[in-house]
């Protein structure tokens, strides 16, 4: 674990997330948590909080919380991207009331989390019993500089949410960070096979999973 945090307090590019939103794809996924208006919204592992920007100047929610363990992500967000709650916390032991949040999404987070089983059961005990969440996660083959990372097939995305009390009720794919992001060859290579790779059946760069509470009934879905 001090590994991990020395890795995101020193080494990880917070200071580039806070230039570069990418907000068509964050947006792509937070979509499928419509309609954001009025609801309360977390962005689980925010990192320096420009999904909880979007959902409260386009989504209009009622309130719009970040919650990251990294305290550089939190300092540098609240000095470049006012307007959004930051809590700095520990996403395997959520400091929130049970069903907290009517709207979650972790895009590219919880997949690094030290327990990543954990933290999908404390995702789904902060949700409302009518809420949704979406988790944007990567397929198998998918690789970054991060200390702590899961990779899975869907298959065993699946069965992982449906352990820890979720039930998937759509998926999407999410084709990855643009080619040139930043200029390492070896990543802009592989982000353009991946981006190939990507329209093979099974074989997305990262999945776009749209979940809900495994107790509630598909009609409130509607």
């Amino acid at each position: 674990m001090s590994t991990d945090r020395d890795f995101y307090e020193t080494a990880y590019h917070f200071d580039e997330d806070v230039v570069g939103a990418g907000e068509h794809r964050l947006w792509r996924a937070m979509r499928y948590l419509e309609p954001l208006a009025g609801t309360a919204f977390l962005d689980l592992g925010s990192g320096v909080g420009w999904a909880a920007r979007l959902a409260n100047e386009r989504g209009r929610v009622g309130v719009a919380v970040g919650v990251d363990f990294a305290f550089r992500a939190l300092r540098l967000g609240a000095d470049s991207i006012p307007g959004v709650a930051r809590v700095q916390g520990d996403g395997t032991r959520l400091p929130f009331r049970d069903g907290s949040f009517d709207r979650v999404l972790s895009f590219g987070s919880i997949e690094h989390f030290p327990d990543v089983a954990a933290g999908v059961r404390e995702l789904a005990r902060v949700m409302t019993p009518q809420g949704r969440a979406v988790v944007v996660v990567p397929n198998f083959y998918v690789r970054t500089e991060q200390p702590s990372e899961l990779r899975l097939g869907h298959r065993n995305w699946s069965r992982l949410f449906a352990d820890g009390g979720l039930r998937v009720v759509r998926t999407d794919a999410d084709r990855g960070p643009a080619v040139f992001r930043d200029r390492r060859p070896a990543r802009v290579v592989f982000r353009a096979g991946a981006k190939l790779l990507s329209v093979v059946p099974g074989m997305q760069y990262q999945f776009i999973f749209v979940l809900t509470r495994q107790h509630v009934p598909a009609r409130l879905m509607t």
